[in-house]
């Protein structure tokens, strides 16, 4: 079967040019060969781009990528309209004039090729891969609970502030996003932890990563007694997810553990300030 050349590219979204965060929200896929333009653009679950830039109003993102399809859907009329003469080399221009770097609150990752003989299915594939999946990491959920967290900490003018530190000693050691010390001693750790995977078997992985990860510096004596993970988890209409996370909250409250939902500010905070003098 006959493959051909495409170009594509990942639109990503950065309401924050200063510290360069984006989320990945669309791709956008050229055939010169086959005279094909497609592209696809996050509009549906958008959840996760809104509560990554928590402090951005929803409507901005849906605004932007009102602007970006009436800019893809004008490309894909000059596709259609392409001369027969050269139409390789324009399509070519086409691309690179759209994928240009640009400052802009949406903008475009570096052009990539790929050989395929389906270009429309490659599109869904790369769309499945940079946004549906890739972006809804334990990681990066993690990063979004984490930064919401900073900012709650923030206004709390803290003597002690919370930073990432290792926690541990020079043989066993776990690194912890936002913990508390008090001169040279850890006080207190905030662990941001997703419990919330698609699959129930990821839940019992990640769940149980940390419950080995928490046994571990339990057993040598390395942890404060003020440990909270502040987690999101599925809903409980899910039932074997959320038998799965209930599990994982009841095997890390046996090893000592605070347990509080994501969202719970107040609880969050009172665990920051307790003990203050």
């Amino acid at each position: 079967m006959k493959q051909f050349a495409c170009r594509y590219a990942v639109v990503q979204f950065t309401p924050y040019s200063e510290t360069g965060e984006f989320a990945n929200v669309g791709v956008v896929l050229m055939c010169p060969a086959t005279k094909q333009f497609g592209f696809l653009l996050q509009t549906r679950k958008y959840k996760r781009v809104t509560d990554f830039f928590d402090e951005l109003p929803r409507d901005v993102y849906l605004r932007s990528m009102q602007v970006i399809k009436r800019e893809l859907e004008r490309v894909a009329d000059m596709v259609r309209a392409a001369p027969e003469s050269g139409q390789v080399e324009y399509l070519r221009r086409v691309f690179e004039d759209l994928v240009h770097p640009r400052e802009a609150i949406v903008r475009f990752s570096q052009a990539r090729v790929v050989l395929t003989d389906d270009p429309g299915a490659e599109l869904k594939r790369q769309f499945d891969h940079y946004v549906d999946r890739s972006f809804a990491t334990p990681e990066y959920v993690e990063q979004a609970i984490e930064k919401r967290i900073r900012s709650l900490l923030n206004t709390l003018e803290l003597k002690q502030p919370f930073k990432a530190e290792k926690v541990g000693n020079e043989d066993v050691f776990i690194r912890f996003p936002l913990v508390q010390k008090r001169g040279s001693e850890v006080a207190k750790i905030i662990k941001p932890f997703n419990l919330n995977q698609k699959e129930t078997m990821a839940i019992y992985d990640h769940g149980g990563n940390w419950v080995q990860r928490v046994k571990l510096l339990r057993r040598h004596g390395l942890l404060p007694d003020a440990v909270l993970f502040a987690v999101s988890g599925p809903p409980e209409t899910d039932l074997k997810r959320h038998a799965a996370f209930v599990e994982m909250r009841r095997a890390l409250e046996g090893e000592d553990v605070q347990l509080v939902d994501e969202t719970a500010e107040t609880r969050i905070a009172e665990f920051a300030l307790s003990g203050m003098t």
